[in-house]
């Protein structure tokens, strides 16, 4: 298993724990995390702050449903893609995280909503 392996599996096993130290160890020094309801990308040392309003949120409901993964490893940098759900919340979307052999890069996340009328 490459180092880049390891770190994306530690990483998504920080957020399925809610581990902050399990995410900063898989991060690499200049992570980005881009969720568009933030008013600026997350960086490493705003990482804490950021699972707190997370976790409001959610409701606290960290059960995660992950599909239509797609990974590729290529030229050094290993893309993950995915549909992302929290369980019995509605909160959904997907996510592109790039991981190198010093740790997970980037992760953009987008969300969907269901536009209802009336």
């Amino acid at each position: 298993m490459t180092k880049r392996v390891e770190f994306r599996n530690r990483y998504i096993d920080g957020w399925y724990e809610m581990d902050l130290d399990k995410l900063l160890s898989a991060t690499a020094p200049d992570f980005i995390f881009d969720d568009p309801a933030e008013p600026h990308p997350v960086t490493r040392s705003m990482l804490q702050g950021y699972m707190k309003r997370w976790q409001a949120r959610t409701r606290n409901i960290n059960q995660w449903k992950l599909s239509n993964e797609v990974r590729e490893d290529k030229d050094g940098i290993l893309t993950d893609w995915e549909w992302w759900e929290v369980v019995g919340t509605g909160l959904c979307g997907s996510a592109v995280i790039l991981t190198d052999d010093t740790g997970v890069k980037l992760e953009r996340i987008t969300y969907f909503t269901r536009l209802r009328d009336g």
